[in-house]
């Protein structure tokens, strides 16, 4: 069985589309049989109860709990501990399916993980991303997210995109799940390097196409930036990489001459950076 976690915040609009897709190719009894939802709403918005009821009526099992939000690896872990599927899915709410996903299992058990491919609009975006400490001037310049994916050989220098991670449930518990000293970002990419070490690089299943479009839950991207640069001093610590945050700035200072998204990245980053010095 599959467990498909969905942590919810502030999500009530975009799930409708999330569940609307999911019910459109999945019609069949057998996903009934193998599919089952467990949702944790961490924003107090009861009318998450709806999105699950519709599941329900269509004769999905789901679960919902709601907590209190101590961050996206927190509310994963929750909806991970009341799973029952030997596969688990971590699957954001501003996803939609645009294929049946039963062929997870046969891809991904009993010991591979990684996730489906991804599109944003109709492009289709880069399922693998290097990880930090691989990243640097020349990576970014080259843009290796496009084709990091054609060179297995990399693989164990990577991460799949968070939107949508598939690992197998005995992995996830034997590795500790999500580190939860993260709020928001790059927790999948901390669960990555351990799952690296216990699986092997992660795998990519290209019969499986979602589309995401990225931030829809955040109220702001300043919001996003500051999480994103508080989370990346985080990792760096974790891993034992001290200078890993001022490499990644000086990267983000040379490329934000061009990138004005960059710039503000940078300045983020900086200000991460000094407040961990105190």
């Amino acid at each position: 069985m599959i467990s498909i976690v969905t942590v919810c915040h502030r999500s009530f609009d975009i799930l409708a589309p999330y569940v609307g897709s999911f019910l459109a190719h999945h019609d069949a009894d057998e996903y009934r049989e193998r599919i089952a939802f467990h949702l944790v709403e961490n924003s107090g918005d009861t009318r998450t109860g709806q999105h699950a009821d519709r599941l329900r009526e269509a004769g999905f099992c789901v679960t919902l709990e709601y907590t209190e939000n101590h961050g996206f690896g927190a509310g994963c872990n929750a909806g991970a501990a009341r799973a029952s599927g030997d596969l688990l899915a971590f699957v954001n709410p501003d996803i939609e399916f645009l294929a049946p996903i039963g062929g997870l299992e046969g891809h991904f058990l009993p010991d591979r993980w990684g996730g489906p491919r991804q599109k944003s609009g109709t492009k289709l975006s880069a399922p693998l991303t290097l990880r930090p400490e691989y990243r640097n001037l020349l990576t970014d310049i080259a843009m290796t997210r496009r084709w990091l994916h054609l060179f297995r050989p990399l693989y164990r220098f990577t991460y799949p995109n968070g939107a949508f991670f598939v690992v197998p449930r005995h992995a996830f518990e034997e590795v500790g799940g999500f580190d939860e000293r993260f709020f928001l970002y790059l927790e999948e990419v901390e669960l990555s390097r351990r799952l690296a070490e216990k699986l092997g690089p992660p795998s990519v299943c290209h019969e499986i196409e979602v589309r995401h479009e990225g931030g829809a839950t955040m109220p702001g991207r300043n919001e996003m930036l500051a999480y994103e640069a508080r989370s990346v001093v985080l990792y760096a610590r974790i891993i034992g990489d001290g200078d890993l945050p001022a490499r990644r700035l000086r990267t983000l200072r040379a490329t934000g001459r061009l990138s004005p998204f960059n710039a503000r990245r940078a300045d983020h980053l900086a200000k991460a950076i000094e407040e961990a010095a105190r």
